[in-house]
């Protein structure tokens, strides 16, 4: 900045020097020389005060970092994202490979005319069906799960939700997360009314019970965890909703249901279906 202030001035010294010199030659030439020592003078200041500077940022700079530090192991660390603890039984995948297979292969046989068979429909049907029932539990109210389940699941938790309230309990699950949606079994045989589809929920979430009026902990940790849930649900006029909900350790009675398609249905299935697959489903 100061070094473009001092051309510009002189500039500004040898045009008007010039000026004057085309009107008064002999006075102009002395002129010409005082601008000549004005123009010497300012670049002297300029560079005098670019050293000057330059000195005091490399003394400014030497002092910071004579300044202590904090040391690398005295520096806070990101949070670290809290690691889940497994609760209950896991369903190994080894456990499940085959029907996997089979059923994920007679969905999408089962969607190419129906699209309510499609696999992300029925994820994100699980998906919040399983989330909505967390919440309402927390919340001991029912009310948003009367269009989303069966009657018969509905009394199951609504008897849950009148002990809670008794006791004076909450149970909490805290921000529920599906990790994973595994469908296992379905079942589509003649008539829409009859056709169901069980899927092994895995997800993360608090599970512990608190006092509702004090806050206190009566039973569980304060901890995230993981576990697993089977839902099966069933299909009515509008959606599926919830029929059944059963703990991972009911897996053997899950796999030992085998899958169900029309007669003629498992007649088209069967025409490239994989041998092995066929083992996984009937006809009904």
């Amino acid at each position: 900045m100061k070094a473009r202030f001092a051309l510009a001035v002189a500039i500004t010294l040898v045009t008007a020097a010039t000026a004057f010199a085309q009107r008064d030659p002999e006075r102009g030439a002395r002129a010409v020389s005082w601008v000549a020592y004005a123009i010497c003078g300012t670049a002297c200041l300029a560079i005098s005060g670019g050293i000057f500077w330059y000195f005091l940022a490399q003394f400014l700079h030497e002092h910071e970092r004579g300044r202590r530090r904090a040391p690398l192991d005295e520096i806070p660390d990101e949070p670290k994202k809290m690691k889940a603890i497994f609760r209950g039984e896991k369903v190994p995948d080894w456990q499940t490979a085959s029907r996997h297979k089979a059923t994920k292969a007679i969905l999408k046989f089962l969607a190419y005319t129906d699209n309510w068979f499609e696999k992300k429909y029925l994820t994100d049907v699980a998906d919040e069906a399983f989330r909505l029932v967390k919440e309402e539990t927390e919340r001991r109210s029912v009310q948003a799960l009367e269009k989303r389940v069966t009657a018969a699941c509905l009394e199951d938790l609504r008897t849950e939700v009148k002990s809670l309230r008794k006791e004076r309990e909450l149970h909490v699950f805290g921000r529920v997360r599906v990790t994973d949606v595994d469908v296992l079994h379905v079942e589509a045989p003649a008539g829409k009314e009859n056709h169901t589809f069980t899927a092994l929920i895995s997800a993360e979430s608090r599970d512990f019970f608190e006092d509702d009026e004090t806050g206190d902990l009566l039973r569980g940790e304060k901890k995230l965890y993981a576990y697993q849930e089977f839902y099966t649900f069933r299909r009515t006029e509008k959606r599926w909703v919830v029929e059944l909900i059963r703990p991972s350790v009911d897996v053997d009675a899950v796999l030992e249901a085998k899958n169900v398609l029309a007669p003629i249905d498992l007649e088209e299935f069967a025409k490239d279906a994989d041998p092995e697959m066929l083992k996984e489903v009937v006809a009904r």
